[in-house]
C-alpha cells in the first residue's frame, strides 16, 4: 500500500514519492496508515500475528489471525518536553515508565487490528499519584477506537445479533453488549443514564395496552403502544394496575388530557386503572378477543355438549356429522363464500398459494391441507333441526352486524342487548356465560363504534417481541431487553 507521510512540506513530498517508485525505503518514518486516528502515528510495518485470539471469546477456540500496528503518540509531552504538573499539588511530574497499550481498531476483512500504542507513564514525587497520557482516538470505558464503536453501533442499529456482531467485529459478546445497551440508554433514557424512560416526543391519542409472558413461570410484563404510530411508550413488569399508575405519572397528566381512549383485550383491570386516575378516557375492548372467546368457550362447549347427546341417544349419525366440525361452526358466512367461489374475492385480495401445492419437490410430498367443496352446503346440513347450533348461527351474525353496522354508542348497545337477551332465552349455560360476558363489558363494547379502533398493533407487538426474543435466544437482562423493544417498535 503506497502511504504518504502527513508531516511533509512540498519538497520532501516528491522525495517520498519518488521512492515510492523504487529509489528508496520510507518504512522508518512515522506515517498514518489509516485515516482518522488522530495523535496516533505508526512506526513499523503492520505484522500478522496468527497466536492473537479473540478476547473472551468462548465458542471459538481456534486462534484468529490479527495485524498488530505498533505506533506511537503524537505529540507527546514528554518529547515535547514540556512541564506536567500534578492536578492535586502542582508539583512537576516526572517520567515514571513507558507502557505498552493495545487498542482493537477497525477489522480488515476478517482478521482483527490491534493497534499497539507506547504511551508514557508519570510520577508525583510528592503526592505519589501516578498519571497517564491520555489518547484522544481510544473510545471511553473499552479498550477499542471511536472508529470500531462508530461501526459496531452501526451494525447493532442493523438488527444484526450480538453474535453476529461479535464475528464480524473481534469484540467478544459481552463488550458488543454493553455496547449496545449505552447506545440504547443514550437514545431512550434520560441523560443516558439508564435509570428513567423518556417521556413520549408526540402526543397519543389513541393507546393500546396487553401483557406478554416475560419468562417462563408464570412471570408477566406489560406493554403499552401508541396505536397510530405502533411505538412502544412503557414496559412495566407484572400485569397489575400498577402497571397503568407507573405509566401515568411518568408521562404526567398533562399528557394524559390528550388521549382519548385505550384499547385491551377483555381484560379489565387495565381499563378500571386508567378510568380511576383519568376518568374522560374511553376504553374499547377488542372485537376479536371477543369473537375468540364466543369461539372457545361456547361454540366448542355447545358442540361438545351436542355430540355427547346424540351419542346417548342412539343418533350416532348425527353425532358423527358433529365430529371435527369446530373449523365449520366457527367460520363466518364470507369464509364460507370464498371458500366455494375462490374467483369471487373481493379487489386486491389473491388466493393464498401452500408451498406443498408445487407439483414437484426435492423432498417427499409433505401432506396437503385439508379443504372443503361446498362448505355452505356442509354447514346448514349441520346445524339445520338444532335449537342450539342455529343459536350459533344467529348470535355469530348478529355481532358481525353489530360491529360492522352500528354508526352510535346507542345503535351498538341496542344490538348487544337483543343479543344478550337471546342468548338467556336459550337456557344454555354456555350462552348464559356469554351473555354475562357481554353485560359485564357493554360500555367497552359498545365504543367500539365510537372509535374503531382494535389491538391488532398490540397483537403484532407481541409477535415481535417473541421473535426479538427467539432470535437472541434469550434476554437474562430485563432492563436491556425493554430496551430491544423500544428501539425495534421505532425501526
Amino acid at each position: 500500500m503506497n502511504i504518504i507521510p502527513t508531516d511533509l512540506d512540498c519538497h520532501e513530498i516528491d522525495t517520498v514519492k519518488a521512492s515510492l517508485l523504487g529509489y528508496e525505503s520510507v518504512l522508518d518514518r512515522d506515517y498514518l496508515i489509516i485515516p482518522g486516528l488522530e495523535g496516533f502515528k505508526q512506526t513499523g510495518a503492520p505484522q500478522l500475528n496468527a497466536d492473537t485470539p479473540r478476547a473472551h471469546n468462548v465458542e471459538s477456540h481456534i486462534p484468529q489471525q490479527c495485524y498488530v500496528i505498533k505506533g506511537r503518540l503524537c505529540g507527546s509531552l514528554y518529547n515535547q518536553k514540556h512541564e506536567v504538573i500534578c492536578q492535586h499539588c502542582g508539583c512537576r511530574l516526572h517520567l515514571n515508565a513507558k507502557l505498552s497499550c493495545k487498542i482493537r481498531h477497525l477489522p480488515i476483512g476478517s482478521t482483527s487490528t490491534i493497534l499497539d500504542v507506547n504511551t508514557n507513564q508519570y510520577l508525583c514525587p510528592e503526592c505519589r499519584k501516578l498519571y497517564r497520557e491520555s489518547m484522544p482516538f481510544k473510545a471511553p470505558g473499552h479498550m477499542i477506537t471511536f472508529q470500531l464503536l462508530s461501526y459496531t453501533e452501526d451494525l447493532l442499529e442493523s438488527k444484526l445479533t450480538l453474535k453476529e456482531v461479535s464475528k464480524l467485529t473481534g469484540l467478544s459478546i459481552p463488550v458488543v453488549k454493553d455496547l449496545d445497551k449505552n447506545r440504547l440508554n443514550r437514545i431512550y433514557t434520560v441523560d443516558g443514564k439508564g435509570e428513567e424512560f423518556i417521556k413520549p416526543k408526540y402526543q397519543s391519542s389513541n393507546i393500546g395496552i396487553d401483557e406478554f409472558l416475560l419468562h417462563n413461570g408464570h412471570k408477566y410484563a406489560t406493554v403499552i403502544i401508541d396505536l397510530d404510530t405502533g411505538h412502544v411508550l412503557w414496559l412495566y413488569h407484572g400485569k397489575s394496575k400498577a402497571s397503568v399508575y407507573k405509566f401515568i405519572e411518568h408521562v404526567g397528566m398533562e399528557w394524559m388530557k390528550g388521549v382519548q381512549c385505550v384499547a385491551s383485550d377483555m381484560n379489565a383491570d387495565f381499563l378500571s386503572a386508567f378510568k380511576e386516575k383519568c376518568p374522560w378516557i374511553k376504553g374499547v375492548y377488542d372485537k376479536f378477543h371477543l369473537i375468540k372467546n364466543f369461539n372457545e368457550k361456547v361454540i366448542s362447549g355447545v358442540r361438545k355438549d351436542e355430540q355427547n347427546r346424540l351419542i346417548k341417544e342412539g343418533r350416532t349419525e348425527e353425532a358423527a356429522r358433529l365430529k371435527g366440525s369446530k373449523y365449520i361452526l366457527t367460520t363466518s358466512a364470507e369464509t364460507r363464500r370464498q371458500n366455494d367461489h375462490p374467483d369471487e374475492l373481493p379487489d386486491g385480495k389473491k388466493k393464498r398459494r401452500l408451498s406443498n401445492d408445487k407439483e414437484h419437490t426435492i423432498f417427499d410430498a409433505a401432506p396437503k391441507k385439508k379443504t372443503y367443496k361446498n362448505l355452505e352446503e356442509i354447514y346448514q346440513n349441520i346445524i339445520k333441526d338444532n335449537k342450539l347450533l342455529l343459536g350459533l348461527d344467529f348470535v355469530k351474525n348478529a355481532l358481525s352486524d353489530a360491529y360492522t353496522t352500528a354508526t352510535s354508542f346507542e345503535d351498538m348497545s341496542g344490538q348487544i342487548h337483543q343479543i344478550i337477551d337471546y342468548c338467556r332465552a336459550l337456557e344454555n349455560k354456555h350462552f348464559t356465560w356469554f351473555a354475562n360476558l357481554l353485560e359485564k363489558h357493554l360500555e367497552g363494547i359498545c365504543n367500539y363504534a365510537l372509535f374503531h379502533i382494535t389491538t391488532g398493533k398490540v397483537e403484532g407487538t407481541n409477535n415481535m417481541i417473541k421473535t426479538l426474543r427467539r432470535r437472541h435466544y434469550g434476554f437474562p437482562d430485563d432492563d436491556y431487553f425493554f430496551l430491544k423493544i423500544m428501539d425495534e417498535s421505532r425501526r
